[in-house]
């Protein structure tokens, strides 16, 4: 499909959508480290972005899953960029029947970059920090 000659809000959406299934796809072919590991990943290349999202989320350790979902959560939502260590302490952010959310501090990350393991492609570090 052709780029479009005038440029609005859904063709720009659909661009920008090619260009991240892109990169998604090269991501997965930087980690294979053979020729046939990489043949294998060719002829399993996700078609759409759905399809990539649902492999990178069913390729997260069940027992992370909950958390990964907070964690992408505050990301959505924040009215700024969220520092590593703050997402970090995300976690701890637990329901309470009695009072909504409480904060448990046994539940933080102790090595903020736990975040980046967990969500691997889905979160990305900026500026270092």
């Amino acid at each position: 499909m052709p780029f479009p000659s005038v440029l609005n809000d859904d063709n720009l959406t659909a661009i920008c959508s090619r260009f991240l299934l892109i990169f998604l796809q090269i991501d997965k072919l930087q980690g294979c480290l053979s020729r046939g590991d990489l043949e294998d990943q060719l002829k399993d290349l996700p078609h759409d972005l759905d399809e990539v999202y649902d492999r990178i989320i069913s390729g997260i350790d069940k027992k992370y899953r909950e958390d990964a979902l907070k964690i992408l959560q505050w990301l959505s939502f924040s009215i700024r960029p969220l520092e590593l260590t703050e997402v970090a302490q995300v976690v701890g952010v637990v329901p309470d029947t009695d009072q909504g959310l409480r904060f448990e501090p046994s539940r933080i990350f102790t090595n903020p970059r736990s975040v980046l393991m967990i969500c691997s492609s889905l979160v990305t570090e900026t500026g270092g920090e």
